[in-house]
């Protein structure tokens, strides 16, 4: 009953979010057909996820997940795309395609599924390799994905590329890089046409790479599209779509943390995380056995405290992420935590202008809790930035 609720709720946020885009007609279009082809894979996924006790506790990245982070991601296009303009002279990046960016967002995580050209041994094997997967899918789809506009191959990488882990693209201006990304999609390729050979697919690289031509505004173009999409995939919020990747709804109890702790292993130690199935059986993290890492209550706590936007700021001509911390003083460290990957893809857009902001509502805080509390974020603030290099900042609100 849960799930069926909070399902129809997305579903509306969504719709209401495309009919007020500037190509809502297009945009809607392209939606549906990309959901047409990739809803199978996250329907198998939610089964695969059952089956590997690291995918258990795992957040979801189910069809659900790719809704939100299309919206997400066409709020970054519009943030990176305005800072494209006020910074002209910029090569490493252009004008980003929306359409494109709408398939690759419903795309990006179908290879949750675990693919089907290779075996995995446990669920982190199968998520690291998740991305990779997702572009197989989309080179499996070729003549479904071509009829909703798009350069296929385009989508291919965006949703590898997704991934920096995956991919090996931690700077998205490096060539190299980026040809380390096509060389295992090439190898990826390899693998399903040994295994399937009356079904080969194939990857086309020669939009970027022709022998020893490399061409930059291709390079310029994806590296936008991908940017966008990680930042909408970063900023997809876990409290709009509570569940595991196993399918279960995560209920947290945001008074239940350690507090005056140095590490967030010690904040979340008794953290009251219950995962509710459809029979509304109940299973707690603390369990033995079951969050034996603790990322498990680290990211159901860290990431249900925030909600987060990337926007352009006029002032600095910067896209600037922005995070509201939704439960004032409630696991700081985890919510750190949880910010800082959000601030590492960002680190990713090389020769760019980004900044981030973090924002905490006092409504609810005593004088002694506020201090308390703005003295853990600014000193983060002032840690994070020395470390990314650029601009943290902290608003109480």
């Amino acid at each position: 009953m849960i799930r069926r609720l909070i399902n129809f709720c997305v579903s509306i946020f969504c719709f209401l979010y495309l009919v007020n885009s500037v190509h809502a007609a297009n945009i809607e279009q392209v939606s549906e057909g990309a959901r047409n082809v990739a809803e199978s894979y996250y329907q198998k996924g939610l089964g695969v996820a059952l089956k590997y006790p690291e995918l258990y506790t795992y957040s979801d990245h189910g069809i659900n997940h790719a809704e939100l982070v299309a919206i997400k991601s066409q709020a970054a296009a519009d943030a990176i795309n305005q800072a494209i303009v006020e910074n002209p002279g910029n090569r490493y990046y252009s004008t980003i395609d929306k359409i494109e960016l709408q398939v690759a967002a419903f795309m990006h995580d179908t290879g949750m599924d675990g693919g089907t050209f290779k075996e995995y041994k446990d669920g982190n094997a199968l998520r690291k390799d998740h991305s990779l997967n997702s572009a197989i899918h989309v080179l499996e789809n070729r003549e479904k994905i071509a009829r909703l506009g798009v350069d296929v191959d385009s989508v291919a990488v965006d949703c590898m590329a997704h991934s920096k882990s995956c991919s090996g693209v931690r700077d998205l201006t490096s060539i190299d890089q980026w040809i380390l990304c096509f060389n295992r999609i090439d190898e990826a390729v390899e693998m399903y046409n040994n295994k399937y050979p009356n079904n080969k697919i194939y990857f086309d690289k020669s939009k970027w790479i022709d022998g020893d031509i490399f061409d930059t505004k291709n390079f310029a173009h994806t590296a936008a599209v991908v940017a966008a999409l990680r930042l909408g995939d970063a900023n997809r919020e876990a409290a709009q779509y509570p569940f595991t990747q196993s399918g279960l709804f995560i209920d947290v109890d945001f008074d239940s943390y350690e507090p005056d702790v140095k590490t967030w292993q010690e904040e979340i130690k008794n953290a009251d995380v219950i995962l509710l199935d459809d029979n509304d059986k109940m299973t707690s993290l603390t369990e033995k056995d079951i969050d034996k890492s603790g990322y498990g209550r680290m990211y159901s706590t860290g990431e249900g405290n925030l909600s987060m936007d990337c926007v352009y700021n006029p002032k600095t001509k910067s896209i600037q992420e922005q995070f509201k911390v939704l439960h004032d003083k409630s696991f700081p460290l985890s919510t750190q935590r949880c910010i800082e990957e959000r601030l590492e893809e960002l680190d990713t857009i090389k020769h760019f202008p980004v900044e981030a902001e973090i924002q905490i509502i006092d409504d609810n805080l005593s004088k002694v809790d506020k201090r308390k509390i703005k003295k853990i974020y600014q000193n983060y603030c002032k840690s994070a930035q020395k470390q990314h290099g650029y601009k943290v900042k902290l608003i109480f609100k």
